[in-house]
């Protein structure tokens, strides 16, 4: 393979628009480096799509109150907002008939789709049970804070059959396990617990923010389809807690796609917990706070890994004018839990987030643009740009996953130097930028 070249230009990079996914109605669109669309504090927002129409007694830009409407109105729209989640759950007629027909129609995940691909055939689920078993031999029980938990023993076994993928019955207690490096770092999570009690006694300035946000996210599962449900419930805690625990992050448009992805698994206080080591072990604080300088680095790498990896096609992307950062922000700022691929797909991919950390979205990010090369290739910008802002498919998730591990194996070794470059070039800009503004002395 032969070493790429350079091709930073001085200009940091900006996001085009992008299209609406599957999993949520946010369209994660027009960020610009070091620049940021806030609602009041420092909640990081990204612009709605043209075709959802704003709220304006819910929405306030940087600070500053909507339509002239008085801090009461705002602060009395709060509470009927905080007193929607905690009320008694809205009366269904005949909710037993409607759980059961939810549940008809929905896949082995929950989401609510017809002529489901997702449902395994005789022969899958009897490998599922089989794979179930060897991870119960592979477990060993503890007891940590009072909690029940597995850990195991972290060899050449255990992470190719994470490779393999995790048992879904198991996935709840690996990830943990894995996400708090061996629940080595879980040892304060009784502590982060009693913080998460005490953070949902407070108000968040970012509720309205969050709610708006909420009803649009994954609005296909049945976890979620009920307003107000308890599936929102879970999910509007979660994000008002964390926004009181990172108060520079506050709350960020994609938080919600991948908190309902661990509330799928996990119950409420997990999910925070969880949350809090996924922000601490893979640095996501940087990934959403304003000018989403992870998010910007993350572009850089991703373009010196397919300028690397793919050159035909990094040089056919850039004649078309189409860089990553016309099209990626809804694979990085969600984790790619935003339907960049399938439900099944994207669980395989969390899998081995949780073993290796955020580095693997990298080459994840290079086997979609590997696995859809050819159609890429013959594309012009229109084509190419539609592809890349739908749900991605992938043929078969076993190959796939065995190509985003050897990607990672080969390429691992060039994420730091990358970074480091990056560092480098930023720095270099800002020092550019800095020397073209006049002086004028005070």
């Amino acid at each position: 393979m032969t070493e790429s070249t350079d091709t930073t230009t001085a200009a940091m990079p900006t996001l085009a628009s992008q299209l609406t996914n599957v999993s949520s109605d946010t369209d994660f669109t027009e960020l610009t480096a070091g620049t940021s669309i806030k609602t009041q504090g420092s909640c990081t927002r990204l612009p709605l799509p043209d075709n959802i129409e704003r709220d304006q007694d819910r929405l306030s830009i940087n600070g500053q109150e909507s339509s002239g409407q008085p801090p009461t109105t705002r602060k009395n729209r709060a509470n009927e907002i905080r007193k929607s989640y905690q009320a008694p759950p809205p009366v269904v007629p005949d909710l037993e008939g409607e759980m059961e027909k939810w549940f008809t129609m929905a896949d082995r995940y929950g989401f609510l789709v017809e002529n489901s691909t997702q449902q395994p055939n005789a022969e899958q689920a009897q490998k599922e049970v089989e794979r179930s078993t060897k991870w119960a031999r592979m477990a060993e029980h503890t007891r940590l804070n009072g909690e029940d938990l597995h850990i195991f023993k972290r060899n050449h076994k255990f992470v190719k059959r994470i490779f393999k993928g995790i048992p879904d019955c198991w996935r709840r207690d690996a990830w943990y396990f894995l996400c708090t490096d061996g629940l080595r770092t879980a040892e304060d999570d009784e502590e982060l617990r009693e913080q998460y009690k005490s953070l949902l006694s407070k108000p968040s300035q970012h509720e309205r923010q969050i709610d708006l946000d909420i009803a649009r996210t994954m609005h296909g599962h049945i976890m979620f389809r009920q307003r107000y449900g308890q599936g929102q419930r879970a999910l509007f805690n979660v994000l008002r807690a964390f926004s009181g625990f990172d108060t520079e992050v506050g709350y960020c448009q994609g938080m919600t796609n991948i908190v309902a992805m661990l509330l799928m698994y996990c119950e409420e206080e997990r999910s925070f917990t969880a949350l809090v080591h996924m922000f601490l072990r893979d640095g996501l604080h940087d990934l959403f706070i304003a000018g989403f300088p992870a998010l910007m680095e993350s572009f850089y790498i991703q373009e010196q890994l397919v300028e690397r990896y793919m050159p035909k096609l990094h040089h056919h992307l850039m004649n078309v004018g189409l860089s990553s950062d016309a099209y990626a922000t809804r694979w990085y700022i969600t984790l790619f839990t935003g339907g960049v691929v399938s439900y099944q797909t994207l669980l395989r991919i969390w899998d081995v987030y949780f073993l290796v950390g955020f580095d693997i979205f990298y080459f994840v990010a290079i086997a979609l643009l590997k696995t859809h090369q050819d159609q890429l290739l013959t594309g012009e910008f229109d084509q190419c740009i539609t592809l890349l802002g739908s749900t991605m498919t992938v043929p078969d998730d076993d190959r796939f996953m065995k190509l985003v591990k050897r990607l990672y194996e080969r390429g691992a070794r060039y994420i730091p130097t990358f970074k480091s470059n990056y560092k480098s070039k930023k720095n270099l800009w800002y020092c550019i930028v800095a020397t073209t503004i006049p002086y004028e002395p005070e």
